[in-house]
């Protein structure tokens, strides 16, 4: 067998074997946090009661609840919830930064970015949304081939490049899932392409403990992951406070303007529960 055909079937062989759990650790959280159908959340065709309202003229005589209204004293229409398509577009970071692990965490950031979009994926597709990779070139699909499919695609993606609008339909949903610590400009350059397309936008955050308070003590190396950098401090803790102010102020311009673009952001800490952050980011992106 020539080389290079033994080296992609091995690198194609650890590869299937990683990602069987990952799809597995995702679907289990999907699964308890799935609540129902995704829908839209306003009046429409759908089996799904969303409220009462008043007969008005024209509206079907077969939708009166006879029930209701004679306890109401007045003619009731039952809405049912408009539940059409949405398509999620999802974007996970996998720059080396997000390869960070500190002691109180059991996995990397990467792991955590990567379980996290993918239980989302899962909700959308058992939701029967279509779910695409931002950035990919491919288009969205539905369907129970998907997941492993997008948990496969997540490995292959350029680490450093932050993504760019593809195909994407109205009523769609964007999720970026990093953990943004990259110039605020470049972010925002690319935040303003998204927001522009009109697209409902969620940014989820993941950060691991030691990047927020700074643990360490005495001397410490500290080397650059996204570019060759070397930085040695002789008391760490002196560095501490202006650290933590600095780190918070970059969130909150990060924050700032996901809110000024009307998109929302979630934080996870790499230490917390995922099915807590899967939870929280659900009622955030479930229906408006």
């Amino acid at each position: 067998m020539p080389i290079n055909a033994y080296n992609i079937e091995g690198k194609a062989r650890r590869l299937g074997d990683a990602l069987p759990p990952l799809v597995v650790k995702a679907e289990r959280i999907a699964t308890t946090v799935m609540l129902g159908a995704h829908g839209l959340r306003r009046a429409g065709p759908g089996e799904t009661f969303w409220a009462y309202r008043k007969y008005a003229f024209g509206d079907p005589t077969q939708r009166i609840d006879w029930r209701k209204s004679a306890k109401a004293d007045e003619t009731l229409m039952r809405d049912n919830e408009w539940e059409a398509a949405n398509t999620l577009w999802l974007w996970v970071d996998t720059s080396a930064r997000m390869n960070f692990k500190s002691a109180p965490a059991s996995e990397t950031k990467s792991h955590h970015a990567q379980v996290l979009g993918l239980a989302m994926a899962a909700l959308a597709l058992r939701a029967h949304e279509r779910v695409g990779l931002l950035g990919s070139g491919n288009r969205a699909s539905y369907g129970r081939h998907v997941l492993p499919k997008l948990a496969f695609d997540l490995t292959q993606a350029p680490g450093n490049e932050l993504p760019k609008p593809n195909r994407l339909q109205r009523r769609s949903t964007i999720l970026l899932v990093s953990d943004f610590l990259m110039e605020p400009e470049e972010l925002l350059n690319t935040l303003s392409t998204l927001a522009e397309s009109g697209m409902r936008g969620h940014l989820l955050q993941v950060n691991d403990a030691a990047e927020e308070n700074l643990p360490y003590g005495g001397r410490v190396d500290f080397l650059g992951l996204d570019i060759q950098a070397r930085y040695r401090a002789k008391k760490v803790q002196t560095l501490r406070d202006d650290y933590s102010q600095a780190f918070m102020q970059h969130r909150q311009k990060v924050r700032g303007m996901a809110r000024r673009l009307g998109f929302t952001f979630n934080l996870h800490r790499t230490d917390k529960s995922l099915t807590q952050a899967v939870l929280a980011l659900h009622q955030v992106m479930g229906p408006a």
